[in-house]
């Protein structure tokens, strides 16, 4: 009877002591991911399609607010506004900004050599839309002037040190032709980014002087053709492929955080042999965290309209209508920031580096591309440009043009995507090779 009360004290010990443990152990759990994963609002993606574009001063909503100023509808399409009614505008702006809880802006610019490294890839300096009165009082303001221009430092890029100190500054100016729109407390003014001497310190400046090159050489074709329009513009549509990862073992992984992707380690013992992940059902941790992403993306007036999973375990896509090549290009940068600091908030990291693990598919920002008009024809569309002209002769001396041209300038384009982490990318069953060729 000793022996078995000692043992029965022993056992009830024991099992106290490991009830203790696991109790200990598990509010320690509870306590991390209180911390490691904060309470995420459920935000469904279209709540309401009134919802969309709240947040993008365009169209209706911009519309409503120039009333106001006196300013016709649609005013903005014209890029003239800049000269003729910029005080309005941008007293405009700030009405619509203070409606949606914002109070700041920043000229929005691509500083060179952001490619892979600054987080959002963008460069931005907020300022408050305040003046101080005569009686020292605070006052919500916002000027043409402060509206169209702006200027920092930009002797800390890299070309910072090929500039005279007196002339090392950046400057900042409006472009009209990708709208402005606000997140949180701030009004984002997509801008270049130009020196004192007007030379491009960004990405967009060349850009903006390419498409200038389109429309006048492409309308001038379409003329000789004996077709006549405004101007010619490229449209894309660029798919965005990432990794979603646990952010705890994300923080293990000193190589992803530095340069987001891994340089040693093994293998997984299984990886996309089997091709079950493409178009799989998405993981529901995964689906609520892209859905609060399309939610951001949709009240910015930015259509993320697809998502799928992609081939490699815990790779994604998401996917937009199709715009203009400045506007695309614009949102798509600020769809990577919403991924980025959304992926957080959900316990995530968002991995966009083009190959963050080797053996399996890397991440790629396919680039769909066509030539439209101000009138809304589609050029490489044989069906609609020979309806609009009436000529059968337009269309394929339009894709003789583009064959020659990706045939003369091959090496220009294959430089344009050649950065460190994208030909660790290219070729082998996940991309287009390092060889350009056209198919017709």
């Amino acid at each position: 009877d000793n022996l078995s009360r000692a043992l029965q004290v022993q056992a009830s010990m024991v099992l106290f002591a490991a009830t203790a443990r696991v109790a200990r152990q598990g509010a320690c759990s509870l306590s991390l991911a209180r911390v490691a994963v904060p309470l995420v609002q459920k935000r469904t993606f279209i709540a309401s399609a009134d919802d969309y574009g709240t947040h993008l001063f365009k169209g209706a909503v911009a519309d409503a607010y120039l009333a106001k100023q006196g300013l016709p509808a649609g005013l903005l399409d014209d890029p003239s506004w800049t000269k003729t009614s910029a005080d309005k505008v941008a007293a405009a702006v700030m009405e619509w900004a203070n409606a949606k809880g914002a109070s700041v802006f920043t000229h929005w610019f691509q500083p060179l050599g952001a490619s892979g490294v600054r987080h959002g890839m963008t460069g931005q300096v907020h300022n408050a839309m305040f003046v101080f009165g005569n009686d020292g009082k605070p006052t919500f303001s916002l000027s043409g002037k402060e509206l169209l221009k702006g200027e920092t430092d930009g002797s800390s890029y890299p070309s910072g040190g090929m500039r005279a100190t007196h002339t090392a500054g950046g400057y900042t100016v409006l472009d009209p032709t990708s709208p402005i729109f606000c997140r949180g407390d701030t009004v984002y003014i997509p801008s270049v980014f130009v020196s004192f001497y007007g030379d491009a310190l960004d990405e967009k400046t060349p850009l903006l002087r390419a498409m200038q090159a389109i429309s006048k050489e492409g309308t001038r074709l379409l003329k000789n053709l004996g077709y006549e329009c405004g101007s010619v513009f490229p449209n894309i549509g660029l798919e965005q492929e990432f990794f979603l990862v646990p952010r705890k073992e994300y923080y293990r992984r000193p190589d992803l955080q530095f340069t987001g992707r891994t340089i040693l380690g093994k293998s997984a013992p299984r990886g996309q042999e089997m091709c079950d992940h493409y178009m799989g059902p998405l993981n529901p941790i995964a689906a609520a965290c892209i859905a609060e992403i399309q939610h951001e993306c949709f009240m910015m007036g930015i259509p993320l309209k697809t998502r799928h999973r992609e081939v490699a375990p815990n790779q994604y896509e998401c996917a937009p209508f199709f715009g203009t090549a400045t506007t695309q290009i614009d949102q798509n940068l600020m769809v990577m920031q919403v991924m980025d600091e959304v992926a957080a908030r959900h316990g995530l990291a968002c991995l966009l580096q083009e190959k963050p693990f080797t053996g399996v598919n890397g991440s790629g920002k396919h680039n769909n591309f066509s030539l439209g008009t101000d009138t809304g024809v589609n050029l490489l569309n044989p069906a609609s440009i020979h309806k609009k002209s009436g000529k059968a002769e337009i269309f394929p001396i339009l894709m003789s043009a583009i064959v020659r041209a990706v045939d003369e300038y091959s090496d220009l384009m294959r430089m344009a995507i050649a950065s460190p982490g994208n030909d660790f990318r290219l070729g082998a069953c996940e991309a287009p090779p390092a060889i350009v060729s056209t198919y017709l």
